[in-house]
């Protein structure tokens, strides 16, 4: 549990300076995928230093200061409201902080470092986030086009590119959706493109909101095995749930966010009060 660090990083005109690497995911879990990005020796990963962030005036976060360490398996909890989703989308830098500062890596992601192209490229390679709604990250015709999307906007070339959508779509057990439209899908199946798309692009972290919302029992149970698997593999888990059940199984500690909770059974803290 890291939390109340500060950071003096300042983003510039240099990206973050990994590269998207060759993916293997049939190796999810072995040692190849540890060797992988990661803050230097004792850094955290993330750090949030008086992140402050409001809709129309409306503050939704309030005053975070956290530190999240790569390898981390983080759960938010909290009430509807409480700033969840909203602090996935600081993460993944899809809106910004209007006070205080995000550092990810060592460098300050705001809206002037994301409008520099590599910065924001490797950015996105580094940081998956998986929507609540699956059809709000869906608009390919097909779902091979899905989930070779993000690689090509890498520029991987398109050898490899084929390469990880047979690996990806064979993990994920999506082999026989590939020529499928996504709109067509059901709501498990959708989700498990979702994540095929971010798991082509082979993110340090992995940003999910209320996964297992809308599935059934067994997709509940692939999607639980699946977190697991990250999580042996060293990948960073930061999840926005309601369910007591997926928390208690994947968080090395609980963020609580908004009103007191009385649920302390494992190590939290508590931030946006």
């Amino acid at each position: 549990m890291h939390t109340h660090g500060h950071s003096h990083a300042n983003a510039d005109e240099t990206a973050c300076t990994q590269s998207a690497e060759t993916l293997d995911p049939a190796h999810v879990g072995h040692q190849h995928l540890r060797e992988h990005h990661g803050a230097e020796e004792g850094r955290p990963l993330l750090e949030f230093e008086d992140l402050c962030y409001a809709y129309d005036e409306r503050p939704v976060l309030r005053h975070i200061d956290m530190h999240i360490h790569a390898g981390d398996s983080v759960v938010l909890m909290g009430d509807n409201g409480s700033g969840k989703s909203t602090l996935l989308k600081v993460i993944s830098g899809l809106i910004f902080a209007q006070k205080g500062s995000y550092v990810f890596d060592g460098q300050t992601v705001d809206e002037k470092a994301m409008k520099v192209s590599t910065f924001a490229k490797n950015l996105h390679q580094r940081i998956g986030f998986i929507f609540q709604d699956s059809d709000a990250q869906l608009f390919c015709a097909s779902v091979e086009d899905e989930v070779a999307f993000g690689p090509l906007q890498m520029g991987v070339s398109e050898q490899e590119v084929a390469q990880r959508v047979d690996d990806v779509c064979t993990l994920v057990g999506i082999e026989d959706l590939r020529k499928r439209a996504p709109y067509n899908l059901s709501g498990g199946e959708k989700k498990k493109v979702a994540i095929a798309c971010i798991l082509s692009m082979n993110p340090d972290v992995y940003c999910f909101d209320e996964p297992l919302n809308g599935l059934d029992q067994k997709t509940r149970a692939w999607l639980l095995g699946f977190l697991h698997e990250l999580k042996a593999a060293g990948k960073t888990l930061i999840i926005a749930t309601h369910d007591q059940s997926l928390a208690d199984e994947v968080a090395d500690y609980f963020v609580f966010m908004g009103s007191e909770h009385g649920y302390t059974d494992k190590p939290h803290i508590h931030i946006n009060r």
